[in-house]
């Protein structure tokens, strides 16, 4: 009787052993291609084109909001005067279909209007003070009362007229699908009618805004991640798993953290020029922070404060 339990532990054990060994084979397995997609990545590289840097670029956000009221041609020719890179600024469409610089969906917060941009006509929107609440760095109302109106996506690019200049344009949620394959639309024409297919950065925190541009401009708009895409890579990179990801932007623009989660990170930089994209941070204001990220290797660095990057950058 002693027989039957000694053979059914021999069994047991070889079963094991058997158990074990498949066990280290899928392991095996699971590591030969973690190593494959970790150290051989193979990746479709598109380029920033005149994005490209060896510094990060200096972004003026809203084209600098802390020296001239925010997205106005005030802003923009001052930024550029300063000698930033880039000149980054917000789009909303009016009623009559124009595509104008402003940040919110309504004039209330920056002029001395209210009301919502998409229900308003150009000339109604173009009639408001764009100065009307800004304060400069001495507290002052300085550019109140001055002309200083909403200007139109035409008006900055005739104004500033210069091919070198680069450009970040985000297209606004409005909680109006059907104004963003419009938008697109317009925009791109835009684009294409300054020759500026190069020089802009089309950006959106809802993916789907960006995949319809991509799929406007047949895929030849330079775009940045929206949301949904921006999670995917830091997930497949902190996983250590970024040969997956498949590239389909040109940019990741995000902030230096974001639900906790440190993103002011070199290795993640490095990740994503290695899959084809730059990464671009926002909005960063002060001088220690704009330090660590020129050190860590960041593509841009978006800013209400250019004048201090540059400063740091020179």
């Amino acid at each position: 009787m002693s027989i039957v339990p000694g053979g059914y532990q021999v069994a047991a054990k070889a079963k094991r052993k058997k158990v074990w060994r498949v066990i280290g084979f899928v392991l095996g397995i699971i590591l030969l291609i973690w190593l494959v997609i970790r150290f051989f990545p193979v990746a479709e590289s598109k380029d920033l084109h005149k994005f490209a840097s060896d510094r990060p670029l200096v972004i003026a956000h809203g084209g600098g909001n802390h020296l001239a009221p925010s997205n106005t041609l005030a802003a923009f020719t001052n930024a550029y005067e300063l000698g930033v890179d880039v000149l980054e600024f917000d789009i909303h469409m009016t009623k009559d279909g124009h595509l104008v610089s402003i940040h919110d969906p309504t004039v209330d917060r920056t002029t001395d209007g209210t009301g919502r941009v998409n229900e308003m006509t150009l000339e109604e929107v173009q009639a408001l003070d764009a100065a009307a609440t800004f304060k400069d760095l001495n507290g002052e109302y300085s550019f109140r009362g001055k002309g200083v109106y909403i200007p139109t996506v035409d008006e900055i690019f005739s104004t500033i007229n210069d091919p070198e200049m680069l450009y970040t344009i985000e297209i606004k949620d409005s909680n109006d699908p059907e104004l963003y394959q419009t938008m697109s639309e317009k925009l791109w024409k835009l684009i294409q009618h300054y020759g500026l297919e190069e020089n802009v950065i089309i950006a959106a925190f809802d993916q789907a805004i960006i995949d319809m541009v991509i799929e406007v401009s047949e895929g030849e708009a330079l775009v940045s991640g929206g949301r949904d895409e921006i999670t995917k890579f830091v997930v497949f990179h902190k996983l250590f798993l970024n040969g997956l990801y498949q590239q389909n932007v040109h940019a990741l623009q995000i902030p230096t953290e974001d639900s906790d989660i440190n993103l002011m990170d070199g290795k993640l930089i490095r990740g994503a020029q290695n899959r084809g994209m730059d990464v671009h941070y926002w909005t960063i204001n002060d001088p220690e922070t704009m330090k660590e990220l020129i050190e860590i290797g960041a593509d841009g660095i978006m800013t209400d404060r250019p004048d201090l990057l540059m400063e740091l950058l020179d």
